[in-house]
Parts: structure tokens; sequence; C-alpha cells
């Protein structure tokens, strides 16, 4: 049984963004509780000839039933991650490069926003019990980010009758990286909207949170509220982790072991014959005696 709930993360094998059941053949024998489904814009070439729409484009519900693919029959413990619009350089039709920007600060974005996954859940059949997004650049205060994260829930709410838990992402390259940053983000959800604590969080990536962090990633992640913590991102660079690597994973698994609750681990690896390796060594760091984290400083 593993000491963990594991999210079979969206594989490059996969044919374009796909359906359910070819992810979750590929889930199951690993004992993964979750897969991992694309929410982006956009996102290449492909994707501009299939729809007509341009690089970063939100989907309209056409463009949602010519990428997407529908299953019949689905195994009542199939559960789901909805990954959504990362805000990575893209090239267009004319090779220049592309950002989507992530408007947290406008409603009426969001409300778009929210429209356009929903419109990808109908489609699909069920909705996600887990959503992540990313913070996107400076210019959307945390104060925009937890709002657009209340909104996302009720539209949930309002459309399916159930409230997944809204993740935000942090990436070293966009406005929320450090743990600092996540702290602060943290206090601002807690006093504005404390309603949503229990459905609200922060995936915590330990390889962005050392790169934004380097040599005081041990102070930077005792900075961040445990109570925050909600699922892990488990990579080194997109490789499978290694005791070799630069990120120190047994400070990581302590705080990972610490949690209250078993903890959600998404390995972030893209090739399938990798993730096998990336879930063992989590594995083998979850069973691995470990002391208790303190928590952030007062």
């Amino acid at each position: 049984m593993p000491d963990a709930d594991y999210i079979y993360p969206n594989v490059t094998e996969v044919a374009r963004r796909g359906g359910f059941l070819e992810r979750w053949h590929l889930a199951e024998p690993l004992g993964c509780a979750y897969i991992e489904i694309p929410a982006d814009f956009i996102k290449n070439r492909s994707e501009m000839e299939r729809t007509g729409q341009e690089i970063g484009s939100m989907l309209t519900r056409s463009s949602v039933e010519h990428l997407y693919e529908q299953n019949t029959d689905l195994p009542g413990s199939l559960r789901y991650l909805l990954h959504t619009e990362p805000a990575i350089p893209r090239r267009d039709r004319h090779s220049r490069q592309v950002t989507a920007d992530l408007r947290w600060r406008d409603p009426d974005w969001v409300a778009a926003f929210g429209d356009m996954l929903l419109e990808i859940e109908d489609f699909l059949g069920i909705p996600p019990e887990i959503i992540e997004i990313h913070p996107g650049d400076r210019r959307n205060a945390h104060a925009d980010i937890v709002t657009a994260m209340h909104t996302l829930i009720a539209a949930h709410w309002n459309a399916f009758g159930v409230e997944p838990l809204v993740l935000l992402e942090h990436h070293r390259d966009q406005g929320i990286s450090t743990g600092s940053q996540m702290r602060a983000f943290w206090t601002v959800l807690k006093r504005i909207h404390p309603e949503i604590a229990g459905l609200a969080g922060i995936a915590l990536d330990p390889w962005h949170l050392h790169a934004a962090a380097k040599e005081d990633f041990t102070g930077a992640l005792g900075e961040i509220p445990p109570d925050a913590l909600r699922a892990f991102h488990i990579h080194s660079d997109l490789r499978p982790p290694s005791m070799t690597d630069e990120v120190p994973w047994s400070q990581v698994f302590e705080v990972i072991g610490s949690r209250p609750e078993k903890p959600l681990i998404k390995p972030v690896i893209y090739q399938k014959s990798r993730v096998p390796a990336a879930i063992a060594f989590c594995e083998e760091m979850l069973a691995a005696p470990r002391m208790a984290y303190a928590g952030p400083p007062a």
C-alpha cells in the first residue's frame, strides 16, 4: 500500500490531450490515486490548426470537443487533477515567443477562465477533485489570486455541486517563488477568505524552490506554513530525483512525512518509463526514519 496518494503525470506518450482511460490504464498498475489532465490554453501549431485559435487563447467549447476525447464506462475509482495554463513561453505560427498572461487581477478574465474549465469538465463527464493554477507575474497581487481561487471553487459548486481542492503551483520565474512569498500569500488567504483554507493550498515544488532560494533552501522551506502545503511536486528538473541532487530531499520528506493527512505527491516526470523510478524514490524516502518538522519560525 503506497504511503502517499500519487498523481500520475501528463506523460508525453499520451496522444494530444486525450481522455481519461489511456492515462488511467497507465496509472492504476502503479497504485496512483489520481491522473493529471492538461487544461492549457492553445499551446502549439497542431492545436492552432485543429481549432483555428491562436497560441495562448482560452479554449472555446468547439476547441474542447476537437482536442479532448470522451470515454464511457469510467471506473468509479477514477479521480483526476486538472492542471491549468502554466504561462510558459511557446512559439506562434510565425515562430515568435508567446507567453499567456494569467490575469487573476481581472474578474472578467477569471470568470472566462472558470467557464473554460467547466466546459472541459462537462465534455469529459466528471469534475476534477483537484485544480492546479499558477501565479503569473507580479501584477497579480496575492489577494487577486486568493479571490480567483474562491471564484473557481464557487463556480464548481454552482455547476456540479462539488468543491475541488484548488492549489497554487509556484514557479521560480513567476510572481510567487520564494518561501516568504508563499507565507505572505497564505496569510492573505486566511485573512480575506478563511472559509476556503480547507479547500485551497500550495503545491510545493522543491526543485523550483531550490532554484529560487539556492543555498538558503532550508530557510525558505521553513518559512512556508505547514497547513498551506497540500501537495508536493517531486522531480529533479523533470527527471527522477536522486540523493545526489542539490535539493536536500531528506529535509523535503521530513516536511512531507510530518503532514497529518496522507500526502498528495505528483512526480513531475513526462516519460512514462521514468515514472516508476520517481514513485519508488518517494516510497523509499517516506519509509525512512525522520525527525519531526518544527514548522516556520514564529
